[in-house]
C-alpha cells in the first residue's frame, strides 16, 4: 500500500473513530419504581363515514411492586364517567375487555403483560423503547397489535429536546399495517419519552384505519406526565 493510499486509510479509519465517540449513546428504558404514578390522557379525534368522531381517555399507572427480573407490578385505573365507559366497552368488544381497574406487569423495555384475562390493551408503547443503547439517527422496527389488528412500527431515534421544560428524547414512528391485519393502521407519529424517568410523556400524530370500504383518518393526541407535576 502506498503512502497516499496509507494516509487516506488512517484518516476514513481516525474520523470514523472520532465520529463515533462524539456521538453519545442512549439507553431508552423506562424506570420503574414502587409508587410511582403517571397520569395520561389520550384524544383520538376524526372522521367516519361522514360523521366526526372522539374518543377521550384519562387513565392512571400507579406502580404497586418490582419484580425480582425487574419487571413492576402495577394498577391502571381509568378515570371515565360510567356511561362514557359503557359506550367504549362497546366499541372495544372485538378486541378485549375495558375495565375500570386492571393490574399489569410492566417492563423497563416498553413491554406490558396484563394480569387480568381478557384486559384490553390501553397505553402500551413498547414500540419506542429499541432492544440496544442507540445514537441519533438510529433505527428501529416492532411487531405488535390488539387481537386481529397487527401493525409494524418503525422507529428513528431524532435527538434530545425539551419539552415543557423536561428533556426528553424524541422519536419518529411510521406505522405500517401487517398483511392480514384487520382492519389495517397506517400513519405517523412523533413520541417524546422522559430522558430521565423513561416513561412516555407525548404522543401527536395522524392515524388511518382501513377495513373494507369503511376508512376513517384520526388525530392522536396523548399527555402524560406524573401525578402531582404542576406543568
Amino acid at each position: 500500500m502506498g503512502a497516499l493510499a496509507r494516509l487516506v486509510l488512517m484518516t476514513w479509519l481516525v474520523a470514523g473513530l472520532l465520529t463515533a465517540c462524539g456521538e453519545p449513546e442512549y439507553p431508552i428504558r423506562r424506570t420503574l419504581r414502587p409508587g410511582d404514578q403517571w397520569r395520561y390522557s389520550l384524544q383520538l379525534q376524526g372522521e367516519l363515514q361522514g360523521q366526526t368522531e372522539t374518543l377521550t381517555l384519562e387513565y392512571v399507572d400507579t406502580v404497586q411492586a418490582i419484580e425480582p427480573d425487574g419487571s413492576a407490578i402495577a394498577e391502571r385505573t381509568l378515570q371515565v364517567a360510567p356511561a362514557q365507559l359503557k359506550s367504549l366497552q362497546a366499541s372495544i368488544g372485538p378486541f378485549g375487555t375495558l375495565k375500570p381497574r386492571t393490574r399489569w406487569k410492566l417492563f423497563p423495555d416498553g413491554r406490558e403483560i396484563p394480569l387480568n384475562k381478557d384486559a384490553f390493551l390501553v397505553g402500551a408503547f413498547t414500540y419506542a423503547y429499541p432492544d440496544r443503547p442507540v445514537r441519533v439517527g438510529a433505527q428501529w422496527g416492532r411487531t405488535d397489535g390488539v387481537g386481529s389488528l397487527q401493525s409494524k412500527y418503525l422507529c428513528r431515534f431524532e435527538g434530545v429536546e425539551a419539552l415543557e421544560g423536561v428533556r426528553c428524547y424524541k422519536i419518529h414512528t411510521q406505522v405500517e399495517p401487517m398483511p392480514d391485519s384487520l382492519p389495517q393502521m397506517t400513519g405517523e407519529m412523533t413520541v417524546f419519552v422522559d430522558a430521565e424517568r423513561g416513561w412516555v410523556r407525548q404522543i401527536q400524530g395522524t392515524i388511518k384505519m382501513r377495513a373494507g370500504e369503511l376508512e376513517g383518518v384520526f388525530q392522536l393526541r396523548l399527555h402524560g406526565k406524573p401525578v402531582g407535576e404542576q406543568r
